[in-house]
């Protein structure tokens, strides 16, 4: 049985103080997962520092990056994954693009 390919679409919240090289090594990391998963990467939407809603972790804004991908259903638990372990991630989505 193939696993088809869906549309996901995720937004992170990095650290503010993060270095720009530390952020495209975070942003690169998730883009090898996704083509890991036979995935590709349709759009990469970089809002930059925002203010966040809430205080999370100490920190009163974050740098939000989106991107748009389709990829196997197996890339989900992946990026998840790597979230959780990176330290310059605050929070994170994953969430199913449905037509």
């Amino acid at each position: 049985m193939e696993i088809r390919k869906r549309d996901y679409e995720t937004t992170f919240v990095l650290k503010p103080d993060l270095e720009d090289e530390e952020k495209q090594t975070i942003l690169q990391r998730v883009k090898d997962a996704i083509s890991e998963h036979e995935g590709e990467v349709t759009e990469v939407d970089a809002w930059g520092k925002k203010q966040l809603a809430y205080e999370i972790k100490d920190y009163r804004s974050g740098d939000y990056t989106i991107l748009e991908f389709n990829a196997k259903t197996t890339v989900v638990n992946e990026l998840e994954r790597i979230f959780k372990i990176m330290d310059g991630v605050i929070r994170y989505l994953v969430v199913r693009n449905d037509a």
